[in-house]
């Protein structure tokens, strides 16, 4: 069923497309945060688009799987299968445990079974006289497991050796995680795919979602408060759409209304104020001041903030880098492609401006 809410990337998804296309690059890694739109626009933007392009697609969520290395192995083998046994080209979704058919649950089904490696599998996919596209969805996940080695280098083996017929983008909400897979020249990933940060969506976004609450509901929106809004909540396409949803729902409400709602709900939820009771004061006052949009902790200035926060006489640089390092290892903060710290968790960072400051 189409999603009234949901906003295309076409442009930006045929751009991508192309590039793979036309052999420009072989391989993307997009960083997003997650909640940000990155699963959707795998699954709404890229695949149709891919298949109409004749490719075959392969979809698969790291982040969902209880076993993530053995079910991709094993799904992937499914889609090497499948593109087998017919003419035009085919979408294979997996790492979703549960699909929906005409409106029932139907669970996937998997099964144990001896199997070629990762790189012989991708070699029976190139052997198509399709090429294939495959989407893997929070890729990070792999270098957090223990014993992954071998996988993670079969899978960069069969990706390179057959990489003018199978094309790959990698996304992940980890940039530390997908750094630590990508960019260490000890990894077998190192420099394999050409990174870029997944775009944030603009004005656009807020108008188009602007003109499906006139068009249910008959009343027009103030399109430039609309905006504002989505910018207060650092360009989280989640909360934009729960708000639009609960005014299409009860037209009474103004956007005001609905906004205090949700940013009051986001307030009080536990993980957000949890996360931040984790934190060393030192760390709370880093990550405050990254949320106000200051990407420069270790200079002078700064150092003498936190000095002056904490009731210290001096704040080390020392001391600084051992807070950043901390909280990159719980993954609460990162660094994006510019090198600029970033709060990994968009929602957490909304949380931090609307309740701390």
């Amino acid at each position: 069923m189409k999603d009234p809410l949901f906003f295309h990337r076409t442009d930006y998804a045929a751009k991508l497309i192309n590039s793979l296309k036309d052999g420009i690059t072989h391989a993307f890694t997009l960083f997003a945060p997650r909640r940000m739109g990155k699963t959707q626009f795998l699954l709404q933007d890229i695949a149709p688009l891919a298949e109409e392009r004749g490719f075959n697609v392969f979809y698969f969520s790291f982040m969902d799987s209880t076993n993530p290395a053995a079910e991709f192995q094993t799904a992937l083998y499914q889609f090497a299968q499948s593109i087998q046994t017919g003419n035009k080209a085919k979408t294979f979704l997996s790492g979703i445990s549960k699909i929906e058919v005409l409106g029932v649950g139907v669970e996937r089904e998997t099964h144990k079974q001896a199997m070629p490696s990762i790189s012989e599998i991708i070699s029976r996919i190139a052997n198509d006289n399709r090429p294939s596209l495959l989407l893997l969805d929070e890729v990070q996940e792999l270098a957090r497991l223990n014993d992954t080695g071998d996988l993670i280098r079969s899978l960069r083996t069969g990706l390179d050796i057959n990489q003018a017929k199978v094309k790959t983008i990698f996304t992940g909400s980890s940039t530390n995680g997908l750094r630590a897979m990508f960019n260490d020249n000890k990894a077998p990933f190192f420099h394999f795919a050409h990174a870029l940060d997944f775009p944030l969506l603009g004005k656009a976004f807020t108008d188009f979602l602007a003109d499906v609450y006139q068009d249910r509901t008959g009343n027009g929106l103030d399109k430039a408060a609309l905006y504002r809004l989505f910018e207060r909540l650092n360009h989280t396409p989640m909360y934009m759409r729960a708000i639009i949803q609960d005014m299409i729902l009860d037209p009474e409400i103004s956007l005001e209304q609905a906004a205090e709602s949700r940013i009051e709900e986001l307030g009080a939820q536990y993980s957000e104020a949890g996360q931040w009771q984790q934190m060393k004061p030192l760390e709370q006052a880093i990550i405050q001041d990254i949320a106000q949009g200051n990407t420069s902790p270790y200079s002078q200035e700064s150092r003498q903030k936190y000095a002056a926060l904490l009731g210290v006489e001096t704040i080390t640089s020392s001391s600084i880098q051992g807070a950043i390092r901390r909280m990159k290892r719980q993954e609460w903060i990162s660094t994006d492609t510019a090198g600029k710290l970033t709060i990994n968790n968009p929602l957490f960072k909304t949380w931090i401006i609307e309740n701390i400051g």
